[in-house]
């Protein structure tokens, strides 16, 4: 019976699967206390050529941590905040707080982007992040605001794949792991490949 389902699972996965030239999955508050490898593992076994970027609460990660994350070539960790305590921890940041933010970053060499949580950004952010050659991750709604002068990632097409490494507004790795499974077949690109 388990097995019959299992082949069930698989046959309906690829049949449902949508292709596209490529998808870039990302998901955001990946940290040491909430990261979710047991299940990213289990989508890589399902789906070998598969990456994600992961947007990365940095305070709440040790640099064993870090180190190890860093090992994984199909895991990229863009900085998402510092301490994401909530979803407007970036809002209102003065110009030296942007600045000493960037300048903390130096330290972790992660991949050179930056996504504010609840998509909630200062406009200092937007001045700061070009200066230390960040990109940002940002929605369409911010594009009024947004420099023309920002490299930007927007989540604006369908084959940018975004979620959360726990249950937000319904869209988290465990909740959405059929919809991920149907991706095989599918090349994967990390955010930086697609700028």
């Amino acid at each position: 019976m388990e097995e019959q389902n299992t082949k069930q699972s698989e046959i309906i996965t690829l049949s449902t699967a949508k292709k596209y030239e490529f998808l870039v999955v990302d998901a955001d508050d990946f940290a040491e206390d909430n990261h979710r490898l047991d299940l990213l593992f289990q989508i890589k076994k399902e789906i070998p050529e598969f990456k994600i970027s992961v947007f990365t609460v940095l305070g709440k990660c040790s640099m064993d941590f870090i180190r190890y994350v860093k090992t994984l070539d199909w895991i990229d960790m863009i900085p998402h905040g510092w301490g994401h305590k909530d979803a407007y921890e970036c809002k209102d940041w003065t110009l030296e707080q942007a600045k000493t933010y960037f300048e903390k970053l130096e330290h972790y060499g992660l991949t050179r982007g930056f996504k504010a949580p609840g998509w909630q950004i200062s406009q200092h952010i937007y001045e700061v992040a070009p200066q230390y050659g960040y990109w940002i991750a940002d929605q369409p709604f911010n594009s009024k605001t947004r420099p023309k002068s920002v490299s930007v990632y927007e989540l604006d097409r369908p084959w940018k794949k975004h979620y959360h490494i726990q249950n937000v507004c319904d869209n988290g790795l465990e909740e959405k792991v059929e919809e991920i499974l149907s991706f095989k077949g599918n090349k994967f690109k990390f955010i930086k490949e697609t700028l």
